[in-house]
């Protein structure tokens, strides 16, 4: 909905200063194309900032918002559904609001109920509260990361921001690379907590942290996925199939929300399928959205690509009866917005599908503010291809009859046969790999097998030392001692979820993909990051609460049984149960095989005999970022011609060069360059920012 800046003094020896929070808001304003606003605290405590995508109460709701004595503050990001019953309640209380938007509610149910108002929410949400009362700041996050938070703390300061950049606009932020958060994910692994930036934090989803004047800090969760209750709700498929129903069309109507036109993202897979079958039956029952414009979903068809499903999302849109906008992509799209995306990301980019995301959210801005998404399914509903292997891994360790009599080894032969990296199945886990790779705590006892993101992370070390430069490896030594990718993430599991060890493989490896790769990279690159750089709002019914939890204690067996595909069931490979609610309103789609989004330079290769890889990827560049080693890496850059033929190898092998030239782009665009990028990148210059805000020249704090 928005992005929001600035900073808070912890410090006696200074004041707040609009004239640092300025660039700050410069560095967000896309997320917020409607409205900008900036608070100074009279008492010079704190200077936030805020652009405005306006979707509820266009008139009113402008922010930074206060109270009534503006004791206390907020700047708010994102939809919070069913606002209304409280502030019914509220008003019932004797509370007089202001405006009608979600804004004011929560920080009237703060004023009420204190920081753990934040449980009660339901929506997509960051925000940042100021408390000059208690001398407090709160800064929170939604339960499952949809909308980004990051803080850092410099000279007394706390700063903080929607988006990295933001904060590195602040003139107190140093601009490095954080080297092992970098390290870990060129290996797969994306710890929640973590930016790609030195001193830059995120807060986790489900948290919030209290942040004193005198600098202590302290983070509470308030929501988690608890393993205990993973698959802890006896029940038959028909009675699931009866249960989601209804929860899944209440998700979908809880996001026509506010006043602002919805629009959907259509492939041509299950995930997006069902949310739009759902939100035609919506529209269909609110009177063609409550005017004469017809639902609208957005596709991409890759014009020069194999891969492309803009047939078949033209085929579900036209039995939807839902008009449908076709955005045709060529590979020379997606590269020519290759660095774009890269500077709206942040973070490592392994293919081109965020960039496909943000020529489609492009498109869609064009008619609409808000869109409804399909992410979250996979890691809620066991849709990944790799967790059915790693259901395979652990039942050919058994000493059962499947693990005895080549059963289980012709499964796991025709799944390598059907799926490999694109899937995120790499054939070099293995069951005799998974065996000598144990899970050991602090010299302990071999406990069960690593899990399936470990091993992933203990193959990509073995690349990772082979094509990292020395004084790379010297920065990671010395800020965290011998890298170890895979006992990073062991020892943060342990410590985030410490009844984990309780689950099985393939549920082990659900609970890591969702407290991990959904936040750290599925909701950034493919989610709100290439989304709001256009200024569009994007909703995900499949992370609605009641989802969630309906997934979360659903049987292991119904979400795709115990990896193999038994011929008997009609929804045997994956999502069983959401397959069956789509059959009854789309029924080729459910029976549709798992594809996964696919854009056309991940196999042709094309992407690395571009203009760009040849900028990026050149000695000089390489030796110049100081990551990898050049003669290696050129090496694998020179082979893409012979390995680009195999299918395989032509994915890993784009993946990792994909990534190198990220990587260097986000060196030169976030720490070397930083200040040029930004003035050549932001939507509006300082000086028309200030103008717009009414500002002359320097803001005069005492104003």
């Amino acid at each position: 909905m928005c992005g929001f800046a600035g900073e808070i003094i912890c410090s006696a020896r200074r004041g707040a200063d609009p004239e640092r929070v300025l660039p700050m808001l410069q560095a967000i304003l896309h997320r917020g194309p409607d409205e900008v606003g900036l608070w100074l605290d009279p008492a010079g405590g704190a200077c936030l900032a805020h652009a405005r995508l306006s979707l509820v109460d266009p008139e009113g709701g402008q922010q930074p918002m206060g109270d009534a004595a503006e004791q206390v503050v907020i700047v708010y990001n994102g939809e919070t559904y069913g606002f209304e019953r409280a502030r019914a309640a509220l008003a019932a209380q004797g509370v007089t609001f202001q405006t009608r938007c979600d804004t004011e509610v929560l920080l009237q149910l703060y004023l009420h109920h204190g920081p753990d108002f934040v449980r009660e929410l339901e929506g997509e949400f960051a925000f940042v509260l100021l408390d000059r009362r208690h001398g407090l700041a709160m800064l929170a996050r939604d339960r499952f990361g949809v909308k980004p938070l990051f803080f850092a703390e410099a000279q007394g300061t706390l700063l903080f921001g929607s988006e990295v950049k933001a904060i590195l606009a602040h003139p107190f932020c140093a601009r490095r690379v954080n080297a092992a958060a970098l390290n870990r994910r060129l290996q797969g692994v994306f710890l929640p907590q973590e930016s790609l930036f030195a001193g830059i934090s995120a807060v986790e989803p489900g948290s919030y942290m209290l942040a004193w004047r005198d600098g202590s800090t302290v983070t509470r969760r308030y929501a988690d996925l608890d393993p205990a209750a993973m698959g802890s709700t006896p029940m038959r498929f028909e009675e699931a199939t009866e249960a989601l129903e209804p929860l899944l069309a209440q998700a979908v109507k809880r996001r026509f929300h506010g006043d602002a036109p919805v629009g959907l993202f259509l492939s041509g897979g299950i995930d997006s399928g069902s949310v739009a079958a759902f939100a035609a039956e919506v529209a269909a029952g609110m009177g063609g959205l409550g005017n004469t414009r017809q639902l609208t979903a957005y596709s991409i068809d890759f014009s020069d690509s194999p891969d492309s499903e803009g047939e078949a999302a033209a085929a579900t849109a036209a039995t939807l009866g839902l008009r449908q906008v076709m955005l045709p992509v060529t590979t020379a799209d997606l590269e020519a917005t290759y660095a774009e995306a890269v500077w709206h990301s942040e973070t490592l980019m392994p293919n081109t599908h965020g960039v496909a995301k943000l020529l489609l959210a492009r498109q869609a801005k064009q008619e609409v503010k808000a869109v409804l998404t399909g992410e979250g399914a996979d890691e809620l509903h066991g849709g990944y291809v790799y967790f059915r292997h790693a259901a395979l891994l652990a039942a050919a360790m058994t000493d059962g009859a499947g693990g005895k009599d080549g059963g289980v080894k012709s499964d796991l032969a025709r799944l390598l046969r059907e799926h490999g990296p694109r899937d995120g199945v790499l054939p070099q886990i293995a069951p005799a790999c998974r065996r000598l790779a144990r899970w050991r705590e602090d010299g302990g006892s071999a406990q069960d097998g690593l899990p399936y993101v470990a091993l992933r992370a203990l193959i990509g070390s073995r690349a990772g030392r082979w094509l990292t430069s020395g004084a790379f490896q010297q920065r990671l030594r010395a800020d965290e001692g011998e890298p170890d990718t895979a006992g990073d993430l062991l020892r943060w599991l342990a410590q985030r979820s410490p009844r984990a060890r309780s689950l099985d493989d393939v549920s082990l490896s659900r609970l890591i993909s969702a407290l991990t790769d959904l936040p750290g990279y599925n909701l950034c690159v493919l989610g709100d990051r290439v989304e709001m750089a256009t200024g569009l709002e994007a909703r995900l019914p499949f992370l609605d609460r009641d989802v969630v939890d309906f997934f979360w204690r659903l049987p292991t067996q119904l979400h795709h049984g115990n990896g193999q595909d038994d011929g008997r069931h009609p929804y045997g490979e994956s999502k069983r149960v959401l397959r069956a609610v789509l059959a009854k309103r789309l029924p080729e789609t459910a029976l549709r095989p798992k594809r996964t989004f696919m854009t056309p330079t991940a196999f042709s290769c094309h992407l690395l005999r571009s203009e760009l890889a040849r900028q990026w990827l050149n000695p000089a560049a390489i030796r110049k970022a100081g990551i990898f080693q050049p003669a290696m890496l050129g090496a694998l850059y020179r082979s893409v011609g012979l390995w680009g033929r195999h299918r395989v190898y032509a994915y890993q092998l784009a993946a990792y060069l994909s990534m190198a030239i990220s990587a260097h782009l986000i060196q030169d665009m976030f720490c070397d360059n930083f200040a040029a990028n930004l003035q050549r990148r932001a939507p509006m210059s300082l000086a028309d920012l200030r103008q717009r805000l009414g500002l002359g020249g320097p803001i005069d704090r005492a104003a």
